[in-house]
């Protein structure tokens, strides 16, 4: 039985996370929205949305590994894995907005996760603080989208902006039930392996809630969605930290082990540096720097690319974080 909720829940993913990019970059054009800031927002809160899930349900049942496991295993995913995967498939441009902007916001999401993880306790006020913090980043970017784009000419939705919104909730709520099904029969295989709730947490349930953003991902790629493509990955960790953690922290608050999970911390802060490196093209920078004569020309963010060398490095590294887990 276990086999066949592995096999369901990834075609339904793949279903539902085609429907979710094209309603999604319809409604963006509806409101003049950018791609990157749907995918920031929308796309990224959507796909998060069975992290969200998992974590609160884990928290309230006292379950602080998998709970905390689950947001910082699927940040790693995302990143190591996801963009790894994707750009080693399919190398895709990024905006400079993303460099300059949307991924030191990422990282100082992480930061914060990290100054309060050191006394073992997720309690309310950091809850609250996380979360106020995420609600303030989501209105400043929709409203700076809006200004940027309010002259500008934006092609016409495909279809009825109700019928949009209608297929958006069906799909995300396909790739709810989709990522369920597939870490509850990936669980249950796990746990016949004799494999610990921390190790599950952190690699199956998190890959498994991140199947979500793997498709959102590839698909808009292939879709030429660009923006959306990084958004997703950089908006679902922002969300991962700010309203998952922050969300599961006031409802109840979550004791634990430092030493179990600071570890995780510095590999997702490590993670999040990784990609902005692979965010600004060294290969163009290196030659605008030899044709200028100019050191700052090696951090120019204009020629954002994530291309296939960074995406075998990044999964290197999320194999040998995953090797680590078990030795």
């Amino acid at each position: 039985m276990e086999y066949l909720q592995l096999i369901g829940g990834l075609a339904l993913l793949i279903f539902s996370g085609n429907y979710l990019v094209e309603s999604a970059s319809d409604i963006a054009r509806k409101f003049k929205l950018s791609s990157l800031v749907i995918g920031l927002t929308i796309v990224a809160f959507g796909t998060s949305a069975p992290e969200l899930l998992v974590s609160s349900n884990a928290s309230l049942n006292g379950h602080s590994e998998i709970a905390l496991g689950n947001v910082f295993g699927s940040n790693i995913v995302n990143i190591g894995f996801i963009m790894g995967l994707t750009a080693l498939l399919l190398p895709f441009l990024v905006s400079r907005a993303s460099i300059k902007i949307d991924v030191k916001v990422m990282i100082a999401f992480a930061l914060a996760a990290l100054l309060f993880a050191y006394d073992g306790h997720f309690g309310r006020v950091e809850g609250s603080l996380l979360l106020a913090a995420l609600i303030a980043y989501t209105a400043w970017l929709i409203i700076k989208s809006k200004k940027e784009t309010k002259n500008a000419e934006v092609e016409a939705p495909k279809k009825n902006i109700w019928l949009n919104v209608i297929i958006l909730i069906a799909s995300l709520a396909g790739l709810a039930f989709g990522s369920d099904q597939m870490v509850e029969g990936a669980s249950v295989i796990a746990k016949n392996f004799g494999i610990s709730e921390k190790v599950i947490s952190v690699t199956i349930v998190a890959i498994g809630t991140s199947l979500p953003e793997l498709t959102a991902s590839i698909i808009s790629v292939i879709k030429k969605e660009v923006g959306m493509t990084i958004g997703n990955v950089i908006g679902s960790n922002t969300f991962n930290i700010g309203a998952v953690l922050g969300v599961s922290s006031i409802i109840s608050p979550i004791d634990f082990n430092p030493e179990t999970f600071i570890t995780d911390i510095y590999w997702t802060i490590g993670f999040s540096v990784l990609l902005l490196i692979g965010m600004i093209n060294v290969t163009k920078n290196m030659e605008l720097m030899r044709s200028s004569g100019k050191i700052s020309a090696l951090w120019n963010a204009n020629n954002g690319e994530i291309g296939r060398i960074w995406g075998f490095c990044c999964l290197a590294a999320y194999v040998t974080y995953t090797i680590l887990l078990f030795i």
